[in-house]
């Protein structure tokens, strides 16, 4: 049996002497102790969750993948050697555990392909909701730049217009003339 009396927790970054709980506020204590920067660098590396879970588990099925692909290799190699001693055998016992092998064999290979279905599956399920993710921010950034450009072209509109105006009444020297067809206005009507 080990005995861990002589190791020293130090390396771990871990205080050797017992410091009294103080709700983390970095008292006296833990400056004397040694680890006053221990608590923050074990906290933060728990608390951390900086990945997308939907990144991780696509990760962790692409590892699965590369790792049932070389399950499925070598079961197919044993296959076909477990064929190849069962066609050669010469005493009935050997070819039919031969037999029996590469049935196992098969079995595994079947079960590795399913898994892999399974997998694609996954793979499949988690990109369409990523791409439904994107579309739904999308039509709320596209609906948003509408309004946007909508906005843009009424004031540059309205700016052309007021430029217009402002050269027209600089050039009269007064407000442009009244259209006759429409009116003085005098009479406090508009038009004709």
């Amino acid at each position: 049996m080990h005995t861990f009396d002589n190791v020293d927790a130090a390396l771990f970054g871990v205080s050797t002497t017992q410091v009294p709980y103080d709700g983390f506020a970095r008292g006296s204590g833990w400056e004397e102790s040694g680890c006053a920067n221990t608590a923050a660098v074990c906290l933060d590396v728990k608390a951390e969750s900086d990945g997308d879970p939907l990144d991780e588990m696509q990760a962790m099925l692409a590892e699965m993948t590369k790792e049932l692909r070389e399950r499925f290799q070598r079961f197919q190699s044993q296959r076909r050697t477990a064929e190849q001693v069962a066609d050669t055998a010469e005493d009935e016992a050997d070819r039919k555990l031969a037999q029996a092998d590469a049935k196992a064999a098969i079995e595994a290979v079947s079960l590795i392909v399913r898994t892999l279905e399974k997998i694609d599956s996954l793979q499949r399920t988690i990109l369409s909701e990523r791409r439904d993710t994107n579309e739904r921010r999308g039509e709320v950034a596209d609906y948003d730049a509408v309004v946007a450009e909508f906005d843009r072209r009424v004031k540059a509109k309205a700016d052309a217009y007021f430029e217009q105006w402002k050269a027209d009444y600089e050039r009269c020297g007064k407000a442009p003339a009244a259209d006759p067809a429409m009116g003085t206005g005098s009479d406090g009507k508009n038009g004709p």
